[in-house]
């Protein structure tokens, strides 16, 4: 059997805490919502998909289908509200994307770190991914 070898320059690990990736579908949440793989592609996260990242403060409004959407996907981010949590808080995403208090079920993208005191509030999380809320 034939050896493979392979030579790196630099680091082969990306740890840019975002990533660059193609709109599956229209994407109209702006910066600040979650975005979640389906077929292969970013869409808007809704309750029932689990969020993989969150649009950045550059996103524009609206996104065609097709074209390049940047996502933070770990580390210490913005995400907008859906409904007021406290602090500490485990978060999944509603049906627009926004966060809310993870119910039973739901895929833990992020834990608050302030508190929302309204929908629409953009606050600090830890992006952590922790699986599902039990």
């Amino acid at each position: 059997m034939a050896r493979t070898n392979f030579s790196y320059n630099g680091t082969v690990i990306n740890d840019s805490p975002t990533i660059i990736d193609k709109a599956g579908a229209e994407i109209t949440a702006g910066p600040f919502t979650a975005l979640a793989y389906k077929d292969g592609a970013l869409v808007a996260a809704t309750a029932a998909l689990a969020p993989f990242g969150i649009t950045t403060a550059e996103m524009e409004d609206r996104v065609p289908a097709g074209e390049d959407v940047t996502i933070q996907v770990k580390d210490i981010g913005a995400w907008k509200a859906g409904a007021p949590f406290a602090r500490g808080t485990a978060l999944a995403s509603d049906d627009n994307g926004c966060a809310v208090t993870a119910a039973a079920g739901k895929f833990i993208l992020a834990f608050a770190l302030e508190e929302a005191t309204a929908a629409g509030q953009v606050v600090r999380v830890q992006i952590a991914k922790a699986g599902y809320a039990v």
